[in-house]
């Protein structure tokens, strides 16, 4: 799922099967919420070391801890939001094995 979730932040979107989107999904919904969360803390020092500890538990690479950081997590912060950060879309059966394919992507606008 680590995996899955540092894809996701580093692309964008990305396709995949039905099970594992919505796996996906709700992982990512959860961890994105307790970034949110962590970040609206009073302390901001303590809360961004708190966000900086949980990004490099989770995620696989450096590079998406920043993007997450200093790109998605301010135009998250500054509005209401505190679910509903992932989006799953149904592709339709995948060519090869027909399993149903589904597509995930941040909404970050």
């Amino acid at each position: 799922m680590r995996n899955l979730l540092t894809s996701l932040v580093l692309q964008g979107s990305i396709v995949t099967t039905f099970r594992r989107a919505k796996a996906l999904c709700a992982e990512a919904d959860s961890f994105f919420a307790h970034l949110v969360k962590r970040s609206r803390q009073e302390d901001k020092a303590a809360a961004r070391r708190v966000v900086i500890n949980m990004l490099k538990q989770t995620l696989y690479t450096d590079e998406a801890g920043k993007k997450v950081l200093d790109e998605i997590l301010p135009l998250w912060v500054q509005s209401e939001k505190m679910t509903g950060f992932v989006q799953a879309l149904k592709l339709g059966p995948r060519k090869g094995d027909a399993a149903e394919a589904m597509v995930v992507r941040l909404l970050t606008e």
